[in-house]
């Protein structure tokens, strides 16, 4: 058992520095990338980093050279091979978006005590609008129950290189640094709150505002294809899922109004707002007041949407479509209903997925349809529990 531990062990650290050494170069190339120098902390610890790209385990990848198992969402290992790949060839730890998950804590702790580290990206998405998110409160206390280090590191420009929204890789200018380093002596002299809120600073990053004062190019095709996943009301017409991002230009299908979406990120153009930061703290704002006037309305609704259960191999089976509609209250779709108070996490996977944990256990998800918004519904979540109203 012990040899075969082993080997798993060394396949794992291969595929690693094999996937440093050839993808490395390449991403470095095509990102712009600045990459920091390792930290001198002895091993086992946990490096956490803000979460930008899908690609944010190159950036880490590149800065440590000391092989570590990443924590991945576990949407990623509902592919039987993918699974294989990741979890058998690089010692990935699966988790599930949107839920608590002991046994995600548990494969970490296991990792850490064999003298391993652990990746993990601690707010579970990547941001929507160029800004660190909210990260469960309870992450404080998880890095401190695992007895080992910690770096912070912070990835800068990959908003802009690689949106979450949008397609393709656009050449510009990034970086990864590392901001702090804490021994496990120290983690342990610290509260939970203290630690949540070292995180909450050393991971803290503004795309736009650092776009605002030393501003870099992103060139790439078709940027603006895609804008409709992280924009759903139209400040223009008020129109909902309206919004279409074509080549380099966002339209609103309803009043007609177009803007340009230039390298450097900004929309020029018809809309009164100029950045996608703007637009989608202007639309939770909106989405908030109409909660506050009704909860009870439904404040989204999309037509021909699919409904998924997650099953014990981790696969998916159809449970039910139809109209989806959310309130602010309760979430349907087809003839499946439940009261939000029922659900206790609800969060999206890659651009428009919806994946939310029911408290009895059961895992859903919706399915990925061109067009969609599962923004707006995350938003209204959010704001039923009453986060950043």
């Amino acid at each position: 058992m012990r040899d075969k531990s082993q080997r798993l062990r060394g396949l794992q650290e291969f595929s690693y520095r094999a996937a440093r050494l050839l993808a490395g170069p390449y991403f470095t190339w095509r990102f712009g990338a600045w990459i920091d120098q390792q930290p001198d902390l002895a091993p086992p610890y946990v490096v956490v980093a803000n979460h930008v790209t899908e690609l944010d385990f190159y950036f880490t990848g590149m800065l440590f050279r000391t092989p570590m198992g990443f924590v991945v969402g576990r949407g990623l290992l509902q592919n039987p091979w993918l699974n294989r790949l990741l979890v058998t060839g690089f010692g990935c730890i699966g988790k599930q978006k949107g839920a608590t998950d002991a046994q995600t804590t548990l494969s970490m702790l296991r990792r850490l005590r064999q003298g391993r580290n652990v990746c993990l990206f601690v707010e579970g998405n990547t941001t929507f609008d160029g800004r660190t998110g909210p990260f469960n409160q309870a992450s404080g206390g998880v890095l401190k129950a695992m007895g080992a280090g910690l770096v912070t590191c912070r990835i800068e420009g990959g908003y802009f290189a690689l949106p979450r929204w949008g397609r393709g890789i656009r050449r510009g200018r990034t970086a990864i640094r590392v901001v702090n380093t804490y021994s496990k002596e120290q983690l342990a002299g610290m509260t939970s709150e203290a630690l949540n809120r070292q995180l909450a600073q050393d991971l803290f990053e503004d795309a736009y505002a650092r776009q605002q004062a030393a501003p870099v190019a992103y060139r790439g095709k078709r940027k603006a294809e895609g804008l409709e996943h992280a924009l759903y009301q139209c400040p223009v017409c008020q129109g909902f899922n309206s919004l279409r991002g074509s080549g380099d230009s966002l339209e609103c299908l309803e009043c007609g109004t177009t803007a340009l979406y230039t390298e450097f990120g900004m929309l020029e153009g018809g809309f009164p707002l100029t950045s996608i930061l703007e637009w989608t703290t202007w639309q939770k704002e909106q989405m908030a007041a109409r909660f506050r006037d009704d909860p009870a309305q439904t404040l989204a609704q999309d037509p021909g949407q699919q409904l998924f259960i997650q099953q014990e191999d981790g696969s998916l089976r159809l449970l039910d479509e139809g109209v989806m509609r959310m309130s602010g209250l309760a979430l349907t779709l087809g003839s499946f209903e439940t009261p939000l108070e029922k659900i206790s996490g609800l969060e999206i996977y890659r651009k428009n997925i919806l994946q939310f944990t029911l408290r009895d256990g059961r895992h859903l998800q919706t399915g990925s349809l061109p067009g969609f918004n599962a923004l707006k519904y995350r938003d209204l979540y959010d704001i039923t529990k009453g986060k950043d109203v």
